[in-house]
């Protein structure tokens, strides 16, 4: 496999951009269905900035390409999900600190479970309450699992790819707890949350350009 340094971890997040992106539509409708409907605006902003950034680094760290996400969160979305991915993607410049390659399914551990654990401790939600945390903590415990089964890194990600997708699937059957869903009640039941759903679309992304 080849070496997953910074650079290639800089080029996967481009990846990640340009999907969130061609997905904005998708990801506004879902989020009209129950909210305000401009989550996919909101991470397309984010993350257009993240990819125009991303693209000027000359031979990052893994920890730099991560910050330069976190970065353009934090200069250009007001929205809650801006919040939650500045602090996220800071999360996982902090665990690949020192690192010049996360070649190993440890490391992504590592990174998914300091991503999830920051956006439960700033958003104050839980696994169940109908957000993005319903894709992203099934993720990180497969890529956890995977790690200590001695698996390689492109099956750890595959894994967590299927998880955060039935973590998205479940949403439907789940009441909103956090946002501005959570005033709908039951009537938010059987909706499919977009939090979750671009939590899955990164994952989804990541997987494609780094489990080769």
């Amino acid at each position: 496999m080849a070496r997953v340094d910074g650079t290639r971890i800089a080029e996967a997040l481009i990846h990640v951009a340009d999907v969130i992106e061609s997905n904005k539509d998708y990801l506004c409708a879902l989020d009209g269905e129950v909210g305000d409907g401009d989550h996919g605006v909101s991470m397309t902003i984010g993350m257009r900035t993240a990819r125009k950034a991303l693209q000027s680094l000359n031979a990052p760290t893994p920890a730099q390409a991560f910050q330069t996400v976190s970065d353009a969160f934090a200069d250009e979305v007001g929205a809650a999900s801006g919040v939650l991915y500045e602090m996220a993607f800071a999360a996982a410049a902090k665990a690949a600190q020192g690192k010049l390659s996360l070649d190993a399914s440890v490391d992504w551990a590592y990174i998914f479970e300091a991503m999830a654990s920051e956006m439960q401790r700033v958003g104050k939600a839980e696994l169940g309450d109908k957000t993005l945390l319903d894709a992203w903590f099934p993720a990180a415990q497969a890529v956890r699992a995977a790690a200590q089964r001695g698996e390689p890194l492109g099956t750890a990600l595959n894994s967590a790819v299927e998880a955060a997708w039935r973590g998205v699937e479940q949403t439907k059957d789940l009441v909103p707890k956090r946002g501005r869903a959570s005033r709908l009640g039951e009537r938010a039941r059987g909706h499919q949350d977009a939090g979750a759903t671009s939590a899955w679309l990164i994952i989804k992304a990541l997987a494609d350009r780094l489990a080769d």
